[in-house]
């Protein structure tokens, strides 16, 4: 992860992982093996045009049917929303040997179809090979199109071909003070579930990070759950995990810290790239 410092807070610009261990090796393993099968049947995309498609998609809004909620007990939110977190991994070689490594980022469903949501930063990397998702039980698909994108807010839009999701609702701006619940991958834990609450409202400005308005929420989460979605009791999305700020006592040597903000693209930012 990269770090800048903001007026004695250091900003994590990033919260994909690489070096992560994951808890379920034999996971691992599966995404590794089969999305090599893939590269090997020339049915991926490279992650260079991936990124050239992002830069093109600058104001592109895409259309998607609209889901109803699914969710009326908060109780049962995980065991619903689960099938509608994917894995995206992005397969690179290290440079010190000549196997295949593994880092894994989170994203949601937006359509039966295969369109899911993830953080822009997932797509605008330097290094790895390319993209695909895994679902719950298993499938994995190649990642072969940018629909849409927008770098202030961290949101990107993208194909999966071939996939057959379970996509989840876009719901109202949260209130600050309500329930949010977050779904994702921190650190090659997969599928770990953090609840929290709405916090506040707010701009912070630096590297990569200019958007007015953040959402943040107390929920837990770490390097891995980028592109997570952030949702309310019924189940619907109401932000995107982006990234994370450490507040420090020590601002000049960025030692003692106290507290870390968690920032979110808000729903709004989502739903600015949809008609």
């Amino acid at each position: 992860m990269k770090f800048a410092l903001l007026n004695g807070i250091i900003i994590c610009s990033s919260l994909f992982s690489f070096a992560q261990k994951p808890t379920s090796p034999v996971l691992e393993v599966k995404l590794i093996k089969e999305i090599a099968l893939l590269i090997d049947k020339n049915k991926t995309i490279p992650l260079t045009e991936l990124k050239k498609q992002l830069k093109n998609v600058s104001g592109k809004k895409i259309k998607i049917p609209k889901v109803s909620p699914f969710v009326y007990d908060p109780k049962n939110l995980y065991e619903l929303c689960k099938p509608s977190t994917l894995i995206v991994a992005k397969l690179y070689k290290c440079g010190h040997c000549t196997n295949w490594h593994s880092g894994s980022a989170t994203g949601f469903p937006l359509s039966k179809d295969g369109v899911f949501a993830t953080n822009y930063h997932v797509i605008d990397q330097t290094d790895g090979e390319t993209l695909a998702v895994m679902d719950t039980e298993g499938n994995i698909f190649p990642v072969t199109d940018v629909l849409a994108g927008d770098k202030k807010s961290d949101v990107a839009i993208l194909q999966a071909s071939g996939a057959k999701f379970r996509p989840l609702p876009l719901g109202d701006p949260a209130a600050i003070g309500s329930s949010v619940h977050v779904i994702s991958h921190p650190d090659g834990m997969f599928y770990y579930y953090s609840k929290g609450m709405v916090s506040l409202y707010d701009g912070i400005i630096g590297p990569g990070r200019s958007l007015r308005e953040w959402m943040m929420i107390s929920a837990d989460y770490a390097r891995g759950s980028s592109g997570a979605a952030v949702l309310n009791d019924f189940g619907e999305v109401v932000g995107m995990v982006a990234s994370t700020v450490t507040i420090n006592y020590e601002k000049q040597k960025k030692t003692n810290p106290q507290m870390v903000i968690r920032l979110c693209a808000p729903i709004n930012a989502i739903r600015k790239l949809i008609e």
